[in-house]
């Protein structure tokens, strides 16, 4: 078996779909898993390069190449499904899937909701504004047309920042990106690696400004009451970095050299600032 053997799928979910409205919550279950031969996951790949489709149409980034490593490590292959952002939490709590590859910000309010692995990616969020900008950080928003992606690494820092005009909240980067070039947002708040992913293909987008609001740590979300799993993952993890993998990884798809070493020591959770 080599660590990346993937099936994909599209994967459907009905629009408006919450967690609160899902009861329950279906544990993934690691012999079942390993019987069936297969961890089911789940990406938007619409975050590079995290996640992103290459010119054959398949998903690839550092998250597709991280869940490959766990399935090897697990002697299972990776069936991965590709699902707008909205649908990819509530397909854990309703059992479509055993995982997510779409750097899942490890949030307090949702390891209420789900098990998390430890951390083995982060993201700083950062403002980018367009070259000729006077915006100077991710703070500095009052009276800003202020753009994000839905989630944590977006819409939710801008609106625990406040002070903005306007908040607009777009389904990835790209399109964010594109009204931030047309002139249509005045800051873009996102990720770091993601940022500097963009601009490195578009010099002429815009520019990073300013010092990081905060860093947001990054694990496997899975249903809650995964223990098996999640102590699976957990060692695999360990393993990533102890063997370099992950800071190989790091260095291949967001350019940063000694990844690691930005995140907490290994086997520690996430701490949330």
């Amino acid at each position: 078996m080599t660590a990346f053997s993937v099936l994909t799928r599209t994967v459907t979910i009905a629009a408006g779909i919450s967690l609160a409205a899902i009861a329950g919550s279906q544990a993934a279950d690691l012999n079942a898993i390993k019987e069936a031969g297969k961890i089911t996951a789940l990406t938007t790949a619409n975050d590079r390069p995290n996640a992103y489709m290459d010119e054959s149409g398949k998903p690839t980034g550092f998250e597709i190449d991280v869940c490959n490593y766990f399935a090897d490590k697990l002697g299972v292959d990776l069936d991965l499904g590709v699902i707008a952002w909205e649908g990819i939490l509530p397909s854990l709590t309703a059992g479509r899937a055993d995982i997510i590859c779409s750097a899942v910000n490890i949030t307090k309010a949702r390891t209420e909701t789900f098990d998390f692995s430890v951390p083995y990616s982060r993201t700083n969020i950062v403002a980018v504004v367009p070259i000729d900008s006077d915006v100077t950080g991710p703070t500095d928003l009052e009276g800003r047309v202020v753009g994000g992606v839905t989630g944590a690494d977006g819409e939710d820092i801008i609106r625990e920042i406040g002070g903005f005009k306007e908040i607009r909240v777009y389904a990835g980067l790209t399109e964010v990106m594109t009204d931030l070039i047309a002139g249509r947002l005045d800051v873009v708040i996102t990720g770091d690696i993601q940022a500097g992913a963009f601009i490195k293909q578009r010099p002429e987008a815009g520019k990073i400004v300013g010092k990081p609001y905060k860093t947001n740590f990054v694990g496997t979300p899975m249903a809650a009451g995964s223990g098996e799993l999640q102590a699976a993952l957990n060692e695999a993890i360990k393993s990533a970095r102890e063997d370099g993998t992950l800071d190989a990884l790091a260095e291949k798809y967001f350019g940063l050299a000694d990844f690691t070493s930005t995140l907490p020591p290994i086997g520690e959770p996430a701490t949330f600032n």
